[in-house]
């Protein structure tokens, strides 16, 4: 007695014809309309009717921007209720890289609670509920120009904070 396989079409693999995957054509159904909705739907992300409302509103000129972003970054230390607020900016005006945050982290005393880079990356504002101390200051000073919006009347910035010197 010889056992044979039942008859197959030649270009079809006995993998594909269902032999193995019963509910593949089901499965390949559904896989499909997936695909279609979900690139439908990513589709509709881009699509410039869902854009927001105010998107057609001439942006304002880049210096008012920075400043709404400073200001912003400066509001929100003032609500975060710090009582030492720092703003310090490379002497040149350049944007700050890696080694001007190490330097300003490394001179900063350890219980400064928050830094925040704005400014076009321009700027780092500084919020502390404790005291810099004026050692931490004069060392700030060598490589920033430091501008103080802290609360309290008796912390102060060093002298000439921003000149070249």
């Amino acid at each position: 007695m010889t056992i044979s396989n039942p008859p197959q079409p030649e270009n079809v693999s006995p993998f594909f014809s269902g032999a193995f995957l019963p509910g593949y054509k089901v499965c390949a159904k559904f896989l499909s309309v997936l695909l279609f909705l979900i690139a439908s739907l990513s589709l509709s992300c881009l699509s410039p009717s869902l854009k927001k409302a105010d998107s057609n509103v001439p942006t304002q000129n880049s210096q008012e921007d920075v400043k709404s972003s400073l200001e912003t970054d400066l509001q929100t230390m003032r609500n975060a209720n710090f009582d030492y607020i720092y703003v310090f900016r490379r002497k040149d005006g350049g944007v700050l890289d890696g080694e001007d945050k190490k330097y300003l982290k490394a001179n900063s005393p350890v219980a400064t609670n928050r830094f925040i880079l704005t400014d076009e990356n321009k700027a780092v504002v500084a919020g502390s509920s404790y005291k810099f101390e004026p050692e931490n200051l004069d060392n700030l000073q060598k490589r920033f120009a430091i501008e103080n919006f802290s609360k309290t009347e008796n912390q102060e910035t060093p002298k000439n904070s921003n000149s070249n010197n």
